[in-house]
Parts: C-alpha cells; structure tokens; sequence
C-alpha cells in the first residue's frame, strides 16, 4: 500500500481493548484496534478531552504485535490516515482510521520483558 509521505500522523494514547487480529481473503493479517487520546482545546477550560481514533496494522507489522498489545496498554503510532466511504440503506457513510507504518511500546510497566522496539526500529518491520 502507497503510503504519502506528506501523510504521517503519530498518536501516542492507550489501547481501548484488546486488538482483534483479521485476515483478507487473499491471507494478508490485519491487527486492528481502537487508541484513546487526549486532545486539547483553547476553548475547554478542563484542558483537555479524549477522543478515539481505530488503527489498522498489516502484515509483518500485525504479526509482530499481535501478542503485545493488550487492553489498557499506552502506546505510540505512527501512519497515514485514511477515509472509509460507503453507503449503507441510502445513507453515505465514512470514518478515518489509522494505517500504522510503526509502533512503539511507550507503557514501561506494561511492556513485554523482551521488548525493546521503538517507532524507529519498526519501520523496519513494517
């Protein structure tokens, strides 16, 4: 999948629940999972509101994670955001979702013993 490079967005935020791991028809694995994160307006005298974003990881990258990453579990992805189309009974309908291009475990209690990966080693598994 071409990816722009004028297209990267990065979310550091905390798994929503555990991710569900996918197969296309033609064998490609898809780790899928929905990231909460903490946005910031001038306006919110609070500071600070969460909102979701879902994320889709292929391949190798979905291979590599698919055991890591659990329910509760903070951490940082990098990818291209993309627009889902469709019509459903009449109704146009769309959602963004993430395709991350590398994942970073940034939740130290939380990370696998063995596990060193940072976004930058990972564009190498990607």
């Amino acid at each position: 999948m071409y990816q722009s490079p004028l297209n990267i967005q990065q979310f550091t935020g905390r798994l929503v629940r555990d991710p569900e791991i996918k197969q296309t028809p033609t064998g490609k694995m898809i780790l899928s999972f929905s990231l909460a994160y903490a946005t910031r307006h001038s306006s919110d005298r609070e500071g600070s509101f969460t909102s979701y974003i879902n994320v889709e990881a292929w391949e190798k990258l979905a291979n590599h994670f698919a055991t890591r990453l659990e329910k509760g579990m903070q951490i940082l992805v990098k990818g291209s955001l993309v627009q889902n189309r469709w019509v459903s009974d009449g109704q146009k309908k769309s959602v963004f979702k993430l395709v991350a291009q590398a994942i970073s475990i940034t939740d130290l209690k939380r990370r696998p013993a063995e596990s060193t990966e940072s976004a930058e080693n990972l564009d190498q598994v990607a």
